[in-house]
């Protein structure tokens, strides 16, 4: 089953996987490959960006991504870029 097709059936059910997991299902090798990803798509700093922007961004360059997926890396990018 594809990665696209997986993450489709946890936006359907929800999404109760553990974030660790959930990033790795997605492509992401850890949680600072993720964070890195995020600050190469963002237009501003990451540190003057609120998260719910950075969550849109995230989500207008990761449709596949689950909400819960994309709001653990929009946290964490904030609390590293903060």
């Amino acid at each position: 089953m594809s990665s696209r097709l997986t993450n489709f059936t946890y936006k359907i059910f929800g999404d109760h996987r553990g974030k660790t997991l959930a990033l790795k299902k997605s492509g992401f090798k850890n949680e600072a490959e993720a964070v890195q990803w995020a600050n190469s798509i963002t237009v501003e700093p990451l540190s003057e960006m609120s998260e719910l922007t950075i969550i849109k961004q995230i989500r207008d360059n990761r449709p596949d991504l689950t909400l819960a997926t994309a709001s653990y890396i929009a946290k964490r990018s904030k609390a590293r870029f903060a």
